[in-house]
């Protein structure tokens, strides 16, 4: 892994010196790049525990917008979409922020960065844990999972058992991530995934008595915002808000009821509890298919997210919009390589 880092990062370089790069990012000048971001969290932070998966800091998320305004000029979500249906002239090297979810701490440490940039992000919020102020599954089963480090942890459901190696934090993290992913190649039914890490996740809490709702709202690593702070920070225009459905299911593997069910209702609460017109949408895990696109589109969409990669530009489909996940750790020459290929 060290060694691909250590070439990609020579060929940048190289890119760079040659002015092949300047060149590639004077060809892309009329393409938009969004960027995708979740948490972003202090290193050091004081709390009860640490997610096993990685989280940006603000230091770092501060680091790289200060390379990326060097090259790039920050737009809104609204202008972004009008220049690429050709509403709005197109300016050079456009980027828009986006942060998926709805996590407090994009508001807590994210938002106070972006705007000493002059940046106003959009927070894709799923809707139906900022009503109910539950965790993510992904975070509520990362935290009862490290209730049994030092133990190797069996469950069986549905007549297969998943094994989790939580002898050391290293170990449980490959384990963990095996697991999502095997998850999501194995069920194509979303409905059917949910019950099985609910089901495993309640085991896990039961027998360490331990649950991370029960923190949650003290815990910045997995606290979702709420609409209280959320009508704060539009009323003030500081921050965009768009939909990214009630439950974060994968809508590719819902019947058509519950897609339109996820599209309409958040669209629905957004507007209701903010008094603004929920008019972009992004699809949960980057997820979609025919009968999803049609929906966003028929439901009053204006402009769709995925977490396909690549540049925007003015004959993409507004319903299928790529994006690139936030670079972190880059050189100058390695951002301008990674978003312009």
């Amino acid at each position: 892994m060290k060694s691909k880092r250590f070439c990609k990062k020579m060929l940048a370089t190289f890119l760079s010196r040659t002015g092949f790069l300047s060149f590639l990012h004077h060809k892309n000048r009329h393409k938009i790049c969004v960027l995708m971001l979740h948490g972003v969290m202090e290193e050091n932070y004081k709390a009860s525990w640490t997610p096993l998966r990685p989280q940006l800091t603000p230091g770092e998320l501060k680091r790289t917008l200060t390379l990326l305004s060097k090259n790039y000029q920050f737009v809104t979500i609204e202008q972004a979409v009008d220049m690429l249906s050709g509403k709005l002239a197109l300016i050079d090297n456009a980027m828009l922020i986006t942060f998926d979810d709805g996590y407090r701490n994009n508001l807590k440490f994210a938002l106070p960065i972006c705007e000493q940039f002059s940046i106003k992000p959009v927070l894709f919020l799923t809707t139906g844990n900022v009503d109910s102020r539950l965790p993510f599954w992904v975070d509520r089963l990362d935290y009862a999972l490290q209730q049994h480090m030092g133990e190797i942890i069996s469950f069986s459901y549905g007549g297969i058992t998943y094994q989790f190696d939580a002898t050391s934090r290293q170990s449980l993290k490959k384990s963990y991530k095996q697991f999502r992913d095997g998850c999501k190649n194995r069920f194509s039914d979303e409905i059917k995934m949910n019950q099985l890490i609910d089901a495993l996740s309640e085991k896990l809490e039961l027998q360490s008595g331990k649950a991370l709702a029960t923190i949650c709202e003290q815990d910045d690593w997995s606290a979702i915002v709420a609409w209280d702070q959320l009508r704060d920070v539009v009323k003030s225009k500081r921050i965009d808000v768009a939909s990214h459905t009630v439950d974060h299911w994968r809508l590719n593997c819902l019947p058509e009821e519950y897609i339109s069910s996820q599209l309409q209702q958040s669209k629905v609460r957004i507007e209701q509890e903010l008094a603004v017109k929920c008019q972009f949408f992004c699809y949960p895990n980057g997820n979609y298919n025919d009968v999803a696109i049609n929906l966003v589109e028929k439901i009053g969409y204006k402009a769709a997210f995925s977490t396909d990669v690549g540049l925007c530009g003015l004959k993409d489909d507004l319903m299928t919009l790529k994006r690139f996940n936030f670079p972190s750790d880059k050189s100058e020459s390695e951002l301008l390589y990674l978003l312009n290929r």
